[in-house]
């Protein structure tokens, strides 16, 4: 069975004295304590804006280099397209030389011309090589 506690006990706590407690010498003296409002917000608006300023001076010298590289590719554009011309032409000699040697055989074959040849338009046949077709992938 349980003990009930007595209805008028009255428990005892610590607390300080009636007087209060008596003075440290280690205690803050007011006055300044940093910088003013003002003074912290005109610093953090220098140093975003500074901050900006660097971004900014960073993307115009990454345009500018983009803009170089933009140029020199340009610039090779017209060789890159004859070299990709003259292996084109190349890979239609051989092919034509091909397709004339499988078909010597047919009567009104014309080696090159398209069975559905259109004279108005011209536009390029999808090469690949005999020998990479018949490979397995």
């Amino acid at each position: 069975m349980s003990k009930r506690p007595d209805p008028n006990f009255i428990p005892k706590q610590d607390t300080g004295p009636l007087a209060g407690w008596a003075k440290t010498p280690l205690e803050l003296k007011k006055g300044a304590r940093g910088p003013k409002g003002w003074q912290l917000f005109l610093g953090t608006s220098v140093a975003i804006m500074w901050g900006f300023s660097r971004v900014g001076y960073g993307n115009r010298k990454r345009s500018e280099q983009k803009l170089y590289e933009r140029q020199e590719k340009y610039s090779l554009a017209p060789l890159l397209q004859s070299e990709a011309d003259r292996e084109y032409l190349m890979r239609e000699v051989k092919l034509m030389d091909q397709e004339r040697k499988i078909m010597s055989e047919v009567p009104g074959w014309n080696a090159g011309q398209s069975q559905y040849y259109n004279p108005f338009r011209w536009t390029p046949a999808h090469i690949m090589d005999s020998a990479k077709s018949n490979q397995k992938k």
